[in-house]
């Protein structure tokens, strides 16, 4: 009877791990962003605020990754909106999965086979006045 339970407890790791991938198990989904700029700037993914500048022009914005370029819009009240694009870069954990294609296409679709390249971020804007 222990020798089941232990056969048993060995299948279901080793099926959790044929599930999922290497940078699916090692990486978060998400990243942390620092935006250095303006205090009292908002920044926004497409009409959503994902962050706002303290006293000092500093905010971080948990951000989940993709395998494509992400584009912001930084905007104070009196300057110009300014687009923060954060670059996507392959995540080198994600060699892990070698040989097994299950696992490429598991981090493909979790989006974690990318990572965030620019982590601080900083920004300046523009005075509307200015030509």
């Amino acid at each position: 009877m222990k020798k089941n339970r232990w056969l048993l407890s060995l299948l279901l790791v080793g099926s959790l791990f044929l599930c999922s991938s290497c940078a699916t198990i090692f990486t978060p989904g998400k990243q942390d962003i620092t935006f250095s700029g303006q205090p009292d700037t908002r920044i926004y993914d497409q009409t959503k605020l994902v962050a706002h500048t303290n006293g000092e022009g500093i905010a971080v914005a948990r951000v989940r990754k993709r395998l494509s370029d992400k584009t912001f819009v930084a905007k104070k009240e009196g300057y110009k909106s300014t687009p923060i694009v954060l670059d996507a870069t392959f995540n080198p954990i994600a060699i892990l999965n070698l040989l097994d294609p299950v696992a490429w296409l598991i981090d493909l679709l979790t989006q974690k086979a990318c990572k965030w390249d620019n982590t601080a971020i900083l920004f300046e804007l523009e005075p509307l006045g200015r030509e």
